[in-house]
């Protein structure tokens, strides 16, 4: 989500983090469990909501990056206060060629993506504000991999042309305990995929349209001393049409090179209410208690508790337990898709499947948090029985289909630990040991690791210099090198970056990725990555 708003974007969505301008963020939230009860669908496993910069001081950023296959250009700039208006507009540019694996395949899509965004923020009152904001990105992409066919194997160069329009206008107020807010939004993409035999000869061609159009509300207010309330809905029809799916409904044809194809569509609508209670039983015990209702025009309703209690047993010491029901309603793609993607190399074909149930889930959590002066670690136990898990199988080597998995099992233990060594040095560290069960088969579900490890070391003189080095260990993460067949795989990727300040307002940075130069065809890891680059303020 972008400022809590949802995006309209394609299923996989393996690379929306990289779509977004790291230079326009003010900070990432990451609420991590089913948070269904106040967010509604997709939101099963967690939400991560990008929140970007107000105008706060007049100044203009610049970031100029370059590497041995990736370019990147990016500004930013902030009008600060003016009278009652602050203004704020940033850009990126960012161009990536081609890498090869011995087979003549790309590890990853190629090519430019530019990305534009602007936002007002005017002050109606001294407790009122009116945001406007206003965005577009582009993408013109490449990838080269096999398709496979009944007859024939032939290696086919896909062209993928996204664009993608965003517009929000929001009122928001907050006096004392009493915060209010309205908003309406607007997510446009637009996809085109090109596929062609490496002849140039038009092997396939598909186009889509998801839009998103949302209006929500939210309301808190205390109540006595002891509870703050909240409540809030939302109403979101979402449109989508492509030549990729097939939905019996809204048809029409795209005409591409001579060619014509066939396309349909459908329109599903959402609404959503909500409510909130944090009761602050005592000075020791906070308890949050939140509901809400979903209902769509093709869905079954739902209801979705959330409990969560937080036990203060010294200043120092803090217990958690949460209870939590999420779920996840399948998109357009998931219901009618029947298209070619890219999995493991491969062109494939992908179809959707209209008897797809919901996703839902059960999710019970332990944690203790601990502070040491400025060190803080937390460990937590988790459970999360899912049922109708939504996945994709396998029919053939060259086809894949969703379906619900019956039952599964992701249970596990997750520790995270941040120690400052010092006035300079920071050690941080996230450890998680994971077991995920497919209940029906009893096999392990795939794309998993059984333990992964983050670490980072970072070194900060608050003048001049900046060092951050940092790692991620996965062990048996556990591969669909093939259909139905799981690879075991344990590699450790280090990293390494630095800043140094050359001026009051400019710094030179030298970052390199995969530093021991890993290299894996299957998870799509092309070896150690050199770039650097300069940052400048005016």
């Amino acid at each position: 989500m972008i400022d809590g708003r949802r995006l309209a974007s394609e299923v996989d969505q393996n690379y929306e983090l990289q779509r977004i301008a790291l230079e326009n963020v003010e900070r990432i939230e990451i609420v991590r469990g089913p948070v269904s009860s106040l967010y509604g669908t997709d939101s099963l496993g967690g939400v991560v909501n990008v929140i970007t910069k107000r105008p706060e001081e007049r100044k203009f950023d610049l970031g100029l990056d370059w590497g041995g296959h990736r370019q990147n250009y990016s500004f930013t700039y902030d009008s600060g206060r003016v009278g009652k208006a602050g203004f704020t507009l940033s850009g990126t540019w960012q161009d990536n060629t081609a890498q090869l694996k011995a087979s003549g395949l790309t590890y990853e899509p190629f090519g430019t993506r530019q990305s534009i965004s602007a936002k007002l923020d005017y002050r109606l009152s001294p407790y009122a504000t009116l945001d406007v904001s206003a965005g577009y990105m582009n993408e013109n992409t490449r990838e080269y991999a096999m398709r496979v066919t009944p007859a024939q194997t032939f290696q086919a160069n896909s062209n993928d042309l996204n664009d993608r329009y965003d517009f929000s206008v929001a009122y928001n107020y907050r006096k004392q305990d009493k915060t209010f807010m309205l908003r309406t939004y607007m997510s446009d993409y637009y996809k085109k995929l090109i596929i062609r035999r490496m002849d140039s000869t038009l092997f396939n061609y598909a186009e889509s349209n998801r839009t998103i159009w949302g209006v929500e509300s939210k309301y808190s207010f205390g109540v006595g001393e002891n509870h703050l309330v909240t409540l809030g809905g939302e109403y979101r029809p979402e449109r989508f049409r492509g030549t990729g799916v097939v939905t019996g409904q809204n048809q029409f044809t795209a005409a591409y090179e001579g060619r014509n194809f066939a396309g349909s569509g459908v329109d599903i609508s959402y609404v959503g209410l909500y409510a909130q209670d944090e009761w602050q039983i005592s000075p020791k015990l906070l308890a949050i208690a939140s509901v809400r209702y979903d209902g769509s025009s093709r869905f079954d309703s739902n209801v979705s508790p959330k409990i969560g209690f937080t036990y203060a047993a010294q200043r120092d010491l803090r217990l958690k337990l949460n209870y939590g029901q999420g779920f996840r309603s399948p998109t357009p793609n998931h219901l009618f898709i029947n298209s070619t993607v890219q999995r493991n190399g491969k062109w494939v074909t992908l179809t959707g499947n209209p008897n797809l149930k919901s996703e839902t889930s059960n999710s019970y959590e332990l944690a203790v948090e601990k502070d040491w002066g400025k060190a803080t670690a937390k460990a937590t136990y988790f459970i999360n029985k899912v049922e109708n898990m939504i996945e994709e199988a396998y029919l053939a080597s060259n086809s894949l289909r969703y379906q619900n998995v019956g039952k599964a099992t992701l249970q596990g233990l997750e520790a995270e630990i941040s120690y400052p060594m010092g006035k300079r040095w920071t050690l941080s560290a996230n450890y998680m040991a994971l077991d995920a069960v497919n209940d029906t088969t009893g096999n392990r579900l795939f794309n998993r690791p059984r333990q992964k490890l983050s670490a980072r070391l970072a070194y900060d003189t608050k003048k001049d210099w900046l060092f951050n080095l940092w790692t991620e260990a996965y062990a048996d993460y556990l591969h669909e090198s093939s259909p139905g067949v799981g690879t075991n795989k344990s590699y450790m990727l280090w990293n390494l970056s630095g800043e140094k300040k050359i001026g009051r307002n400019t710094s030179l940075v030298l970052g390199l990725n995969n530093l021991l130069n890993y290299q894996d065809d299957d998870l799509g890891l092309s070896g150690i990555y050199i770039h650097g680059g300069i940052r400048a303020r005016f």
